[in-house]
């Protein structure tokens, strides 16, 4: 007959290894957790709101030379709101206006001389200044213009598409 024991000490020796297992695999769940939450979802829930003005300018100095209109790509990726290319003077702006775009780290906003939301051959303008408002973009004199088709609001740290607008 068995002796109780050492059925008694075998059991507490046995749920020791299944206490670590649980301590461990919270350990696992938790790691992996806390970069997610730090990188992507909190980015994702910030939103700034920045209001420029468009440069001075009347008659005809001040010509558009083309505009779109931002899309909603899905639940995660969207954006609202217009973008032109003005002519203000001699100058050339990217402009946004009456923007709402969602949040994501690391947006970069792109000239591209493609219209299905990826960046193909690009221009890049910087860093997306806010989420939501109206804004100014510089377009560098090098740019030609005539191989630009839209303007892709890109992620870079997930190289995915936030939105986009294709240009008419």
């Amino acid at each position: 007959m068995p002796d109780p024991a050492i059925e008694r000490a075998s059991a507490r020796a046995g749920g020791r290894p299944a206490l670590a297992k649980i301590i461990g695999a919270i350990a696992i769940v938790g790691a992996i957790t806390v970069p997610l939450v730090g990188y992507v979802i909190v980015p994702a829930l910030v939103r700034s709101t920045l209001v420029e003005d468009l440069p001075l300018a009347t008659g005809p100095s001040l010509q558009t030379l083309g505009q779109g209109e931002l899309v909603r790509i899905n639940a995660a990726d969207y954006g609202s709101g217009n973008v032109r290319i003005v002519k203000v003077g001699d100058d050339r702006l990217l402009r946004f206006e009456g923007v709402d775009i969602a949040g994501a780290p690391d947006m970069y906003v792109y000239l591209s001389d493609q219209v299905n939301g990826r960046p193909g051959a690009f221009v890049d303008l910087g860093k997306l200044k806010a989420t939501n408002g109206s804004f100014n973009y510089p377009i560098p004199v090098s740019v030609d213009l005539a191989t630009i088709r839209s303007v892709v609001i890109w992620c870079r740290q997930f190289s995915v598409t936030v939105t986009y607008a294709t240009l008419g």
